[in-house]
């Protein structure tokens, strides 16, 4: 953290990206290459929300594989066994680069008496710190981003990080919903999110604070419930107010970059079999249809690893032999030889111009539909919820299936088959649980989900711990994360006194 104290990591921008057609987009540069004093404040928004986009993606790497939407083809990435990790490139990009590029926006919204700007820079704080709170627990805040006041910052609670989150969320909106003091600072092409629409800022907060909400099920569920409902009253409405960047050929999606060794032979991902078996008729059996149509969409299966074990036509829209890999196992493993799915570079969340997704309407429309099935009494193993929650878990069906681009018919042949259509009645939490997985494809929000309920195979129908885990942690699944080696070498007293075991849960989690 001493590091991360003396550093403002402030990019140039410079190229344009996202549904905005005149929207900035930022090219790394020294920390020191610009002075911060003499930089406008509509510089120094787009940073701070590419800073935070990538931290996302940086997280999503390792948490993906945890949550088992990808595996590991590498053995030697030993996250997706459940290794001692400190997810050193988050942590970095999240304080050095997000966070500190935030606390800019700040400074300078507070000298102009810019208030949306502010309000802006409160949203993405918030979920800088949430994020990074349910990966590690207690996290520098109160005492981070102070330059050089304070070397060894102090480790708050996750408890009051919370607090804070919820906090920073409703001085958001309120800045947001007042009219701007600024005479001469108004948000624009430079917001790389909502092209300076505030009205949407205001919803992705009251959606982002469902979320938090929700993650406290486990202190009191009904209240959580209530609260995160309350909140998405005010959120997203639509598709079109998801919380996304838009990459383009020229800056590309990473998840784009980072399958471009696909092209090599070099392929670091393969889709896990909890993803595809969720999705081809295996752990949910269909009634009428064969598959769900959005793993045309989203995983790639041609030529790869066993070219033999395709039909001779390799087109995704042709082939239906979706088959995941166990994690934990690595590539090309005996008894799985049939393994064949893979992210691909030309699929929805891995082109070059794709979304980065953090929070969606289709999420939105999941948190209600298990706020609602909570309210009702539900659990993890009953059967049977109120209209509310019905009606929710089809509409974020829907939602992610129209994002995808799914066709209509494929989309309403599998929204009316039986398995999906079982009517408020024969409705369970794995039916929610089983779709929000889906549509939270690559996003860490479904590490959070999964310590909610416990890794429950009831909830997550054929969840197991990966192959050849970590023995340290004695067959247990792990529920956080370590801090990393930077806060270990540079403000190691503070580091020693928070240190916690991966598998011992986080605050919200007990």
């Amino acid at each position: 953290m001493k590091n991360i104290l003396k550093i403002v990591a402030l990019f140039v921008t410079t190229s344009l990206v996202t549904s905005c057609s005149d929207s900035y987009f930022d090219v790394n540069t020294p920390p020191d290459a610009i002075d911060t004093n003499s930089t406008a404040l509509k510089d120094v928004l787009s940073p701070a929300i590419q800073n935070t986009i990538d931290a996302q993606y940086s997280a999503s790497v390792s948490v993906a594989q945890v949550s088992q939407h990808i595996s590991s083809a590498l053995s030697n990435q030993d996250i997706d066994k459940h290794y001692f990790s400190g997810l050193d490139s988050y942590w970095f990009t999240t304080y050095v680069k997000a966070l500190s590029n935030i606390k800019v926006v700040e400074d300078k919204a507070i000298a102009t008496n810019s208030s949306h700007y502010l309000g802006i820079a409160q949203i993405l704080k918030a979920i800088n710190i949430g994020l990074a709170t349910d990966l590690y627990g207690d996290i520098p805040y109160t005492e981070a981003s102070q330059g050089g006041t304070i070397t060894y910052p102090k480790y708050d609670s996750q408890e009051s990080v919370y607090a804070a989150i919820d906090g920073l969320f409703t001085d958001a909106i309120a800045k947001l919903s007042a009219p701007n003091t600024s005479i001469i600072n108004k948000p624009g092409k430079e917001d790389l999110i909502y092209g300076g629409d505030v009205n949407k800022w205001i919803k992705a907060a009251y959606t982002f604070k469902a979320r938090y909400q929700l993650h406290l099920s486990k202190i009191n569920a009904g209240t959580a419930a209530t609260k995160a409902l309350e909140s998405l009253s005010k959120g997203f409405t639509s598709n079109a107010d998801d919380f996304q960047l838009v990459y383009n050929t020229v800056n590309t999606n990473p998840w784009y970059a980072n399958q471009l060794g696909l092209n090599t032979g070099n392929i670091s991902f393969l889709i896990s079999n909890q993803l595809i078996n969720a999705m081809n008729g295996k752990s949910f059996p269909f009634s009428t249809v064969t598959m769900d149509p959005r793993l045309l969409a989203i995983v790639d299966i041609r030529k790869y690893p066993n070219p033999a074990s395709q039909t001779t036509n390799p087109d995704p829209m042709v082939v239906t032999n979706y088959n995941g890999i166990e994690n934990g196992t690595g590539a090309n493993v005996p008894g799985q030889p049939g393994a064949n799915a893979k992210i691909g570079i030309d699929f929805f969340y891995s082109k070059a111009n794709s979304p980065l997704v953090i929070m969606s309407f289709a999420e939105a429309k999941f948190i209600e539909a298990e706020a609602n099935f909570i309210i009702a009494g539900g659990t993890a193993t009953s059967t049977g919820a109120n209209a509310a929650a019905n009606t929710a878990y089809l509409a974020g069906i829907n939602a992610n299936m129209d994002k995808l681009g799914v066709a209509p018919a494929l989309k309403t042949a599998y929204v009316a088959d039986a398995s999906i259509a079982k009517g408020a009645a024969a409705l369970a939490l794995k039916d929610i649980m089983r779709q929000k997985f889906i549509a939270l494809y690559l996003n860490p929000e479904t590490f959070t989900d999964y310590r909610r309920y416990n890794f429950s195979p009831n909830v997550f129908v054929g969840l197991k711990l990966p192959k050849n885990t970590d023995p340290n942690n004695g067959g247990n699944w792990i529920r956080r994360f370590v801090y990393p080696n930077s806060e270990k070498s540079t403000n190691s007293a503070v580091y020693s006194t928070n240190f916690k075991s991966m598998i011992t849960p986080v605050w919200w989690d007990k």
